[in-house]
């Protein structure tokens, strides 16, 4: 029992501090009657291999953790799991069923009084309302997910937010705010002792950075990101840096340079089930086409990135690639 206590505060440290791989690592080495038999332990390692782009190993595993919490009668794993299973909606693109996951994972955290809880899935909540293109309801979500971090202490959950509330004001091209959020979240991060989710808002500051015309800091923070992500062997996040060290490329005049990596950005996404990635790179691809004289490319990849992000629920992007190619 103690040896079994000790693997999973192991985990759960290894967890919160955004190193997956480790997680996986680590977890592969216990008895495979412990995990199933745990419910957070098969939380731990079906997220862990979720958020390392292997959901088909992840979610069955997920899946047990929640037969067994509602076995037990433990509800309190069983909110940590319908928020982990509408984190896995939301990636693989189920905008839908993501939102079903995290608004009855809302209504549990509320009747358990779990802060934490009410954090998370207001958090994710303001995800879909972000991916919808509806930005104010967004911040709204975001700032209860904010308040609720801010009572329990966790500066993760914190530096989430921050982090989501950047990337709204990015899209919005309100620079200045989206610069400052990103600088708190990476600082938020920091102080969570979660490398990963560091190196993530660190690559979202170099991304605004460009947009606002400074490529040399931008260049040097992408590159700081990536050697975080590669170091730990998180490669989806990794994947997300290719497609911001693509645009920041593309916006610094290496045209040819930026068209290899995005190509590649959209190949790796697709291999990882992770179609908002692969739909951000194919825009990101479809504008640089444009600027090198290659509408009829450009229109094409458009199309397919539009498709995409139909399919997820991201009506603000459909709407800026039907303004791309004049649909």
């Amino acid at each position: 029992m103690k040896e079994s206590l000790k693997r999973l505060n192991k985990a759960f440290e290894l967890s919160e501090g955004g190193e997956h791989s480790a997680v996986v690592e680590f977890l592969s080495e216990c008895p495979t009657e412990e995990i199933e038999e745990s419910p957070t332990l098969a939380l731990l390692l079906g997220s862990a291999l979720a958020r390392l782009g292997r959901q088909a190993e992840g979610l069955p595993l997920v899946d047990r953790s929640l037969a067994k919490a509602r076995e037990r009668g433990d509800r309190a794993i069983e909110l940590h799991v319908l928020n982990a299973r509408g984190a896995i909606a939301l990636v693989t693109g189920r905008i839908d069923e993501a939102e079903e996951f995290f608004t009855r994972g809302l209504t549990t955290a509320k009747r358990l009084d779990d802060h934490a809880g009410v954090g998370r899935c207001s958090n994710n909540l303001g995800i879909i309302e972000y991916y919808r293109g509806r930005y104010g309801r967004a911040i709204s979500a975001y700032n209860l997910a904010l308040a609720a971090f801010q009572q329990v202490g966790s500066k993760r959950g914190v530096a989430e937010v921050e982090h989501n509330i950047g990337l709204t004001y990015r899209d919005q091209q309100q620079y200045g705010r989206a610069l400052e959020q990103a600088d708190r979240a990476v600082r938020a991060a920091r102080d969570a002792g979660d490398r990963a989710l560091g190196a993530l808002a660190l690559a979202v500051q170099a991304e605004i950075r460009a947009l606002m015309g400074d490529i040399k800091l931008a260049r040097r923070e992408i590159d700081q990101a990536l050697a975080v992500h590669r170091e730990l062997g998180d490669g989806p996040r990794e994947t997300v840096d290719l497609r911001i060290l693509g645009r920041i490329l593309a916006l610094n005049g290496a045209a040819e340079e930026a068209e290899r990596l995005l190509r590649e950005v959209i190949g790796r996404a697709g291999n990882e089930e992770r179609p908002r990635i692969q739909a951000d790179a194919q825009r990101d691809l479809a504008r640089l086409l444009m600027k090198m004289g290659r509408p009829d490319e450009a229109t094409g990849i458009a199309r397919e990135a539009r498709v995409i992000y139909s399919d997820c629920g991201a009506e603000a992007e459909v709407r800026k690639l039907d303004d791309l190619v004049g649909n």
